[in-house]
């Protein structure tokens, strides 16, 4: 097995233990056994639980980024973002996951500073790629909007109406409109 499939594993094991038993529990010890290494095997990778936070953000805004890329396609930036950030028909374990990766962030504010920044490009490219930049910040902050409904059961809409709504998101996200 190669350093990153190692890598990768014990990323998957952080998420794992999270997923099961909340951001309180991340612990170096706990992702350790829950990958099956040994705690030195883990501080291979990573130096310690920021170095593994940080790990677990860049590969979440990794993955996020390319499902906005191949979501894009022709149909623009903001498009691509509506789709990818679409949790409609995420699993629980999905949502208990990023669910869990959020409160992780929230107890170590330094590491969401990466996000923000990633946000900020997001917002940057969302306005460029349009006519209108209130239109789009207005899409974008209700796919946000829509996104934290769905991740945190706040009443997110259900369906005929969930269908209406992305479709006028989609409608604002048109690149021109």
């Amino acid at each position: 097995m190669t350093g990153t499939d190692t890598r990768g594993r014990l990323l998957d094991a952080a998420v794992a233990v999270v997923r099961r038993q909340g951001a309180q529990s991340l612990t170096l010890d706990a992702v350790a056994a829950q990958a099956g290494v040994s705690k030195g095997g883990l501080l291979y990778h990573f130096k310690s639980k920021r170095d593994l936070l940080d790990g677990m953000v860049e590969r979440w805004l990794a993955e996020w980024q390319d499902q906005i890329d191949r979501e894009s396609g022709d149909a623009g930036f903001l498009t691509g973002y509506v789709h990818a950030t679409h949790l409609g028909g995420a699993g629980p374990d999905e949502r208990e996951a990023e669910f869990g990766l959020l409160a992780a962030l929230i107890a170590e504010p330094a590491v969401l500073e990466v996000v923000r920044e990633r946000y900020e490009e997001w917002q940057r490219r969302a306005v460029e790629t349009t006519d209108d930049p209130v239109e789009a910040t207005v899409a974008r902050l209700a796919t946000d909007g829509l996104w934290f409904a769905d991740l945190l059961g706040f009443a997110p809409p259900r369906g005929e109406l969930r269908e209406q709504v992305l479709a006028r998101l989609l409608e604002l996200a048109r690149p021109g409109s």
